[in-house]
């Protein structure tokens, strides 16, 4: 494997299954964006080889064929590792659905099941002790008296609570809100999070992650309950992925590469669409001292629900060989929608009580996460905008431009 920095495919300390083919998926992205001009300097010609006699440089020329030989069984390693992904994602399937029970309520632990075989370093995460702060979206940590009863908070008169707390106590089934709360724990995904979405995120029982081996992708799924804001049972994200060596360009391979990727029809309810929003604005008036009407539209609204929409991936003009501005806030939403498929994919969906208790999902955890859907954005355009979204953190300028 290519040991230089920002090329490296060591798995992180984490070990899981998939961060590995993450890390790939990643690195490769940076790769693409390059596309002909690492080729370019892969294959320039320095003084040092120009001044070779004619026999050495064939030597390195026989080296490069050998290299190629060394790429086209690295593509079959990455195949093996792809099948071996969707292999135990298929062994996991019995400890989710456990999982599932437990967090919906369906299934209670016995005493057995709930004693550690390890001491846990956080003692206060050992008692369940949990800050306010830190509670659950919608959760209320309530005080007690001497003798144990909940005391309510008094409230001021004419106030009302924003968002109606739910009261957790002995006789609460499941974990509420586990998935809410999760999401909002991975920093990567919070930001992404409107509060009009989280009554709609309260009714989110599962995500679920599908391999497909032919064509090559996965689909994420989140399951929700019945709700007032959406028909659909669940909302599916595909991506597609490819490990593929290009005989004309050979040395850019840096392992599986997504290539894009498709949302799907959220089915709103009348009245919940919570992708747009409607504003009024007043317009001038036909004559002086006329007032004018005042007219009601509906515009493009904040949502983390935008990410089942993602955009295409941008071509850059043929002649000029720039994106516009409206290309390059496309391809900053694919950006940021990789990390967050990368975190779902690879650290939520596996760790997810790890997520919950706050144990990951931090800004430290996203190390590696790379810039995807970059295949195609090749030319010095595509290395200019690549620059920038890696100094800004996945976004031109460094500002988010999520829709």
């Amino acid at each position: 494997m290519d040991s230089d920095e920002g090329t490296s495919v060591d798995a992180p300390s984490s070990g899981a299954s998939g961060a590995l083919t993450s890390q790939l998926l990643a690195n490769s992205g940076l790769m693409e964006a390059f596309g002909g001009h690492l080729q370019e300097l892969v294959g320039s010609k320095s003084s040092y080889i120009d001044s070779m006699p004619q026999p050495m440089k064939n030597r390195i020329k026989a080296l490069k064929n050998i290299q190629v030989q060394y790429t086209q069984l690295e593509a079959k390693f990455y195949e093996e590792v792809q099948a071996l992904e969707r292999k135990y994602t298929e062994l996991h399937q019995p400890t989710y659905a456990k999982r599932r029970q437990i967090i919906a309520g369906d299934y209670e632990p016995t005493e057995e099941e709930t004693v550690l075989g390890f001491d846990e370093e956080d003692d206060d995460e050992e008692d369940g002790d949990m800050d306010e702060e830190d509670a659950p979206t919608g959760a209320k940590i309530m005080d007690v008296d001497e003798n144990g009863d909940p005391i309510e908070p008094e409230v001021e008169e004419g106030a009302s609570a924003k968002v109606e707390k739910v009261k957790y106590d002995d006789t609460t089934t499941g974990i509420p809100e586990f998935w809410l709360q999760s999401l909002k724990n991975a920093d990567v995904i919070a930001e992404l999070i409107e509060e009009a979405d989280e009554p709609l995120l309260r009714h989110l029982v599962d995500i679920e992650l599908k391999h497909y081996e032919e064509p090559m992708g996965f689909d994420l799924i989140f399951h929700f309950s019945e709700n007032p804001f959406i028909n659909n049972k669940s909302l599916v994200k595909h991506y597609n992925v490819k490990i593929e060596v290009d005989d004309e360009a050979p040395f850019q391979f840096q392992g599986p590469q997504i290539t894009g990727c498709t949302g799907c029809e959220v089915n709103w309810k009348k009245g919940h669409n919570l992708t747009v929003k409607t504003i009024k604005k007043k317009q001038k008036g036909k004559g002086k001292g006329q007032p004018g009407k005042t007219i009601t539209k509906q515009v493009p609204a904040n949502t983390f629900f935008s990410y089942f929409s993602p955009p295409a991936v941008p071509e850059a003009d043929e002649e000029t060989d720039e994106f516009t501005e409206e290309q390059e806030d496309d391809i900053a939403i694919l950006g940021r929608d990789y990390e967050v498929a990368s975190f779902i994919r690879d650290s939520l969906i596996p760790k997810a009580v790890l997520v919950f208790t706050g144990v990951e999902g931090g800004d430290d955890d996203d190390e590696g996460m790379g810039l995807p859907f970059l295949d195609g954005l090749d030319g010095e355009a595509g290395m200019q905008l690549q620059q920038q979204m890696a100094a800004g953190g996945g976004r031109p300028g460094g500002e988010c431009a999520q829709q």
